[in-house]
């Protein structure tokens, strides 16, 4: 799914010149969150978007832009936010039909949560604002995560600590 997502994140970044259009990533973390509700059809709030599963798939397996108006714009900017770098999918034991998710489930789309706003998207041609390198399929590299530069220095540091007990 996220092969075909960034397909069309390029083809969308491409026709409309978004210069900082980022590559989504299937994100472990995101799907524990978006496990932890599965149980009760009560979707909380955060740094993500929720879209239905089967219309994530119906748009993907047809790549049709008009599915986008029958969507809704909450989708769309979902689908389509410059900055979303993460996803992550679950399926439901059973129907949420008050929220309008089927058995499929839900996709968790982030770290953005509201629409895209002018100030998010950088004209330009593809790839040409990245702040953290290209991908191979020409989209904006994620930043990394935060908690492994720490992990690297608290290793780096570990190491260094440990020469200097055996040398002295």
């Amino acid at each position: 799914m996220t092969k075909r997502l960034n397909e069309m994140r390029v083809s969308e970044a491409k026709r409309s010149e978004i210069g900082n259009m980022h590559e989504v990533k299937y994100d472990d973390e995101l799907e524990k969150v978006a496990n932890s509700m599965t149980g009760n059809c009560e979707f909380k709030n955060g740094d993500y978007t929720l879209v239905n599963a089967t219309d994530l798939s119906s748009f993907l397996e047809k790549m049709d832009l008009d599915l986008l108006y029958i969507f809704g714009s909450s989708f769309a900017g979902a689908v389509y936010h410059p900055l979303q770098t993460k996803i992550a999918c679950v399926e439901l034991a059973a129907a949420c039909t008050n929220r309008g998710v089927d058995e499929r489930g839900f996709c968790l789309i982030g770290p953005q949560s509201s629409h895209p706003t002018e100030n998010d998207s950088k004209k330009g041609p593809l790839g040409s604002h990245c702040d953290h390198g290209l991908a191979d399929n020409g989209l904006c590299k994620a930043a990394p995560k935060s908690g492994s530069s720490s992990q690297l220095n608290f290793l780096i540091f570990a190491v260094i600590a440990a020469f200097v007990m055996i040398f002295y």
